[in-house]
């Protein structure tokens, strides 16, 4: 018999790879990584800031608009004109300002023998004295001045050399063909107009405000035509400067009380008082100042800067990165009650059978004014969960049972204190603010003090929330 062919009862079994420890690790941190770097990128960063005292630097210096009492006057014959007084020296009834030669015949023999005419110490001194003060005015970054210089100094050596040829010609009785121009009054002269002579403070125009658009017009002419404008006088010392402000400067200016000002005039870095108010032109509000001297120093310029000479106020320092506003619930003062030592009040609440009675609650008081307490309308109690006071609750007054609705609400600034770990509404008095940093009060009741710990990005965070640093 055959013998039958024996099975193999050997199985093939799979064998199972060895976990690699090492890599499952390596892929666990990877994708921790991945985690955190995602978090950090769609979270905003909670940076906290250490509240200090010091002052605020702040820029106080103003380009403002100058209303002075001007006249112009007008040739009353056309011809050929020269001129012998300088802009911006006071003249009076026996000041020689131009001479017109109708025919143009005295004008040309003047200019002729204008090389020839030899000035005096006297003139010399005279242009002396404009050089030395372009050279103490001159500003590299404004080369435009230049050529204000070069003008004003051609005309000054023009007026002094025809002023000595006037007077050889008297001498020899050439001049009788020269109609005589003498001031009709007494003020500061000035060749120029720019259409504002005619302005007073009460009837500027917000567009006034602004120098950008601004165009003086000179009058020196070598013809003139009879009826056009020949020349100003600025009649009085008495001027004002009307300087816009922002509503923040002149709300402080005006808390001050201030009545006068001490003013540094950048030009020439001279320092004069005036009298000070606030008004407003059109909704702009401005500070006007209110001079009894220096016109004669500016009676060429319409916009004038200055700086205002008062101190950097003290305070708590703080970026204006930390303010936030929030709104609070108003309460009247008279239904604040103590209770085991604490202060709170009595809220009005139904048992269920609807009759009414009296709990006791503690709330925080972020502020008060006059007559109101300033409570968080989200505060909740830590037990439930629950608004203490939600919106239409009523507050009962414990001697008189007089009630009041909840729902009143105002909204203060200030920022979020973080001394205890969460974020704390602390109410600030902004004294004074620049473009990155505010200067608050110190010391206020529910305000902040020196060394406190706030938030610097205000607006990332709400009321009671835990901050890790």
């Amino acid at each position: 018999m055959a013998q039958r062919r024996r099975r193999s009862k050997v199985v093939s079994v799979r064998r199972k790879r060895p976990i690699n420890i090492d890599l499952v690790f390596f892929g666990a941190v990877a994708v921790y990584i991945c985690v955190i770097c995602y978090m950090g990128m769609n979270s905003e960063h909670i940076a906290g800031y250490e509240v200090n005292a010091g002052s605020l630097s702040v820029n106080h210096t103003y380009t403002g608009f100058a209303i002075r009492q001007e006249k112009v006057y007008t040739a009353g014959t056309s011809g050929y004109v020269s001129y012998y007084a300088r802009e911006g020296e006071r003249v009076s009834g026996p000041s020689l300002i131009y001479t017109i030669d109708e025919k143009g015949e005295i004008n040309a023999q003047i200019r002729q023998n204008a090389e020839n005419i030899d000035l005096t110490d006297e003139s010399f001194s005279i242009i002396r004295g404009s050089i030395r003060s372009y050279m103490n005015e001159y500003d590299s970054l404004d080369f435009s001045g230049v050529y204000d210089f070069q003008s004003s100094l051609e005309s000054s050596v023009m007026d002094l050399t025809n002023q000595s040829m006037l007077d050889s010609l008297e001498g020899t009785g050439e001049d009788s063909m020269l109609s005589k121009v003498y001031a009709q009054d007494i003020g500061i002269l000035e060749y120029y107009t720019d259409g504002y002579e005619e302005v007073t403070v009460e009837s500027m125009t917000e567009e006034m405000l602004d120098p950008s658009g601004y165009e003086k017009q000179s009058l020196k002419k070598e013809l003139i035509q009879a009826g056009e404008t020949a020349y100003k006088l600025a009649m009085s010392e008495k001027w004002s400067l009307v300087v816009p402000l922002t509503e923040e400067e002149a709300a402080g200016f005006q808390q001050e009380e201030r009545k006068f000002m001490e003013v540094e005039f950048t030009l020439d870095h001279t320092k004069s008082w005036a009298e000070f108010s606030i008004i407003h032109v059109g909704s702009v509000p401005c500070a006007r100042l209110d001079f009894n001297n220096s016109m004669v120093r500016f009676a060429n310029a319409r916009y004038i800067e200055v700086e205002f000479q008062v101190d950097d106020q003290e305070g708590l320092k703080i970026p204006n990165s930390a303010i936030v506003e929030k709104e609070f619930y108003l309460v009247p003062k008279g239904f604040k009650i103590t209770q085991n030592e604490e202060e709170g009040f009595l809220k009005e609440v139904y048992d269920e059978n609807g009759q009414p009675s009296a709990e006791f609650v503690v709330l925080t008081l972020y502020y008060e004014d006059d007559e109101n307490y300033y409570i968080d309308p989200k505060e909740s109690d830590f037990s439930t969960g629950k608004e203490k006071l939600p919106i239409g609750t009523y507050l009962v007054q414990e001697d008189t049972q007089e009630r009041f609705q909840i729902g009143m609400n105002r909204t203060l600034q200030g920022v979020y204190n973080i001394n205890k770990g969460y974020t704390q509404f602390r109410q600030i008095n902004i004294l004074f603010q620049n473009e990155e940093f505010s200067l608050v009060e110190e010391g206020t009741k529910y305000g902040l003090t020196v060394y406190d710990r706030i938030v610097l990005n205000g607006t990332a965070v709400d009321e009671d929330e835990v901050i890790y640093q």
